[in-house]
C-alpha cells in the first residue's frame, strides 16, 4: 500500500493535530475536539485492516507518534469516564499505531484499557480486537503477552495507574516506576534488581486538595501545567533527612509559570503517613531560600522556584501571595471534606 494518497490523507489529517500542554493533565481531565479528529483516522485505518496500519506507521513522524500515544492514555480515561467500550477500542487503535514498540505503554496504559474493559463486561480479548485490527506480527506477539497476564492483574495499581474523583470527575494518576538495572552476582551471575514503584494511595482526596490549590493559581493570572505524580525531596527540608525523598502516601506536583515576568516555581502537594510531624516539615521548608511551604493535617504544600538551569540572572518569584491563595484553599470546605 506504499504511495496509498488514502494513507497519506490520514498522516496529514494527523498531522494537522495539535494538543494543547493540557491533554496531558488526567486528573483535572478537560475534552478537546483534537480526540474525535484523530478517532475518526483510527477508525477509518482499522477498517481497512493490518496493511493499511503498517503503511501508516511507516510514514508518521516522531511528533505525530506522540500525538497517538497521548491520543490513546486519554481514551482509556474515557472509557472509565464514560463506561464506554467504544472509546477503548480507539484508546487500543491508538497505542497499535504508536512505533517503534518499545513506545507503546504496554504495562501502564495499555493494560489499563483492557481492565477497564473488563470492568464493563468484556473480556480482554474483545477489547484487543481494535489493536489486533492495525497492528503486526510483532505487535501481535507482544499483546498476546498483555492480554495472557490479564487474569493476574487484579487491581488498576498493577497498571501503574490510580484512580482518583475531583470536581472534574474521574481521573488517572500514573504512578512512577523505576525499573531494576541488571548486575553480576557473587558467582557471576547476572542479576537484575527489584523495580521500585512510588505508590499513590493517600487517606485523603488528595487528589481534589491539589487541582484546587492549581485552579485558583490559574483563577490569580499564573498558568499551571498538568498534575501528576511527583516526590518530596529531603533537600528540600535538610540536608540531614535520611534518604533522597520522604516517604508520602501521596504526592502530587506542577509547575505555576507567571508569563508577565516569566518566573515559574514548583507547586508539590504531598499527605504523609501518620505519626510524621509535617508542622516541623514545613517549618525546615521555609527556612530555605526561594522556598514556602504550609501544613494542614497530614497534608504539606511546598512552593519552590525553578533555579535558571541556563546560567542566567535568577528571576525573583515572590512567593508571599500564591502561599495566600494556597492558604485559603488549604483552609477551606474543599480541603475539609477531602
Amino acid at each position: 500500500m506504499s504511495g496509498d494518497p488514502r494513507i497519506e490523507q490520514w498522516r496529514d489529517r494527523l498531522q494537522r493535530v495539535t494538543y494543547p500542554v493540557l491533554a496531558g493533565e488526567f486528573i483535572r481531565y478537560r475534552d478537546d475536539p483534537s480526540d474525535e479528529v484523530i478517532g475518526a483516522v483510527v477508525r477509518e485505518a482499522a477498517l481497512e485492516g493490518d496493511e493499511a496500519g503498517a503503511a501508516l506507521r511507516r510514514i508518521l513522524d516522531e511528533p505525530t507518534i506522540e500525538t497517538l500515544r497521548l491520543f490513546g492514555m486519554r481514551r482509556t480515561l474515557q472509557g472509565r469516564r464514560r463506561a464506554s467500550l467504544g472509546a477503548l477500542g480507539e484508546a487500543m487503535g491508538g497505542f497499535a499505531l504508536v512505533s517503534p514498540l518499545e513506545e507503546v505503554p504496554w504495562e501502564s496504559w495499555l493494560k489499563a484499557a483492557l481492565f477497564v474493559g473488563r470492568s464493563l463486561g468484556a473480556d480482554a480479548t474483545t477489547v484487543a480486537e481494535s489493536f489486533r485490527a492495525l497492528s503486526d506480527g510483532d505487535g501481535d506477539a507482544r499483546l498476546d503477552v498483555a492480554v495472557d497476564s490479564m487474569p493476574r492483574v487484579t487491581t488498576l495499581a498493577q497498571c501503574h495507574l490510580a484512580e482518583v474523583s475531583t470536581t472534574y470527575g474521574a481521573g488517572f494518576v500514573e504512578t512512577f516506576v523505576f525499573r531494576g538495572s541488571a548486575t553480576i552476582g557473587m558467582f557471576g551471575a547476572p542479576n537484575r534488581l527489584g523495580d521500585h514503584v512510588v505508590t499513590f494511595d493517600p487517606a485523603t482526596n488528595l487528589a481534589q486538595l491539589a487541582a484546587s490549590v492549581a485552579d485558583a493559581f490559574d483563577a490569580s493570572g499564573l498558568t499551571t501545567t498538568p498534575l501528576g505524580q511527583d516526590q518530596l525531596a529531603a533537600t528540600s527540608f535538610s540536608l540531614s533527612v535520611a534518604g533522597s525523598y520522604l516517604t508520602t502516601t501521596g504526592c502530587l506536583g506542577c509547575v505555576a509559570e507567571d508569563a508577565n515576568n516569566a518566573a515559574s516555581f514548583n507547586l508539590v502537594v504531598a499527605e504523609l503517613p501518620d505519626g510524621v510531624d509535617v508542622e516541623a516539615l514545613a517549618t525546615a521548608a521555609n527556612e530555605i531560600a526561594d522556598q514556602r511551604a504550609l501544613a494542614g493535617a497530614q497534608r504539606l504544600i511546598v512552593l519552590s522556584a525553578v533555579p535558571d538551569f541556563n546560567g542566567g540572572d535568577q528571576l525573583d518569584v515572590d512567593l508571599g501571595p500564591y502561599v495566600q491563595v494556597a492558604a485559603d484553599v488549604l483552609a477551606g470546605p474543599v480541603a475539609r471534606s477531602g
